[in-house]
């Protein structure tokens, strides 16, 4: 009996804890907008030889300004469900016109990703990168 109720309990609590886990829309705020969470399947690059970290770093431009070299940068853009990428946001520091721009214009070269699943549907997904621009290649 003692073995079936703690059976039963374990099911019940895995249960609700995969309900809460489910993949779903949520408000975020940082880019405010309503973005998936918990997704089944998350957006991946198709050339397994690429890193966004490196990719980013090399290839981002810091404007001709007067930057701290521990001046974090942070960007997000969404992975659209044929794979594509958009910017979304320049998240830190915000309002600096010139480092979104950059940030953009690296965007605009991610390759293609396989797209985020939701429920078995592609759905699309928030990617966001943040860096120091003292730790650029």
């Amino acid at each position: 009996m003692k073995t079936s109720f703690t059976l039963i309990l374990f099911f019940a609590i895995s249960f609700s804890y995969s309900q809460t886990t489910k993949c779903k829309l949520e408000y975020d705020d940082e880019v405010n907008k309503e973005v998936y969470v918990n997704l089944d399947v998350y957006p991946a690059v198709l050339d397994e030889n690429f890193t966004e970290t490196e990719f980013i770093t090399k290839n981002f431009i810091t404007p001709k300004k007067n930057y701290n070299e521990k001046q974090r940068v942070k960007f997000a853009w969404t992975v659209e469900a044929n794979g594509s990428c958009t910017f979304m946001k320049l998240i830190l520091p915000a309002g600096d016109k010139e480092l979104e721009a950059e940030a953009k214009r690296i965007v605009s070269l991610l390759p293609i990703y396989t797209p985020a699943k939701c429920n078995g549907q592609l759905v699309p997904c928030k990617v966001d990168f943040e860096f120091l621009l003292g730790t650029k290649k």
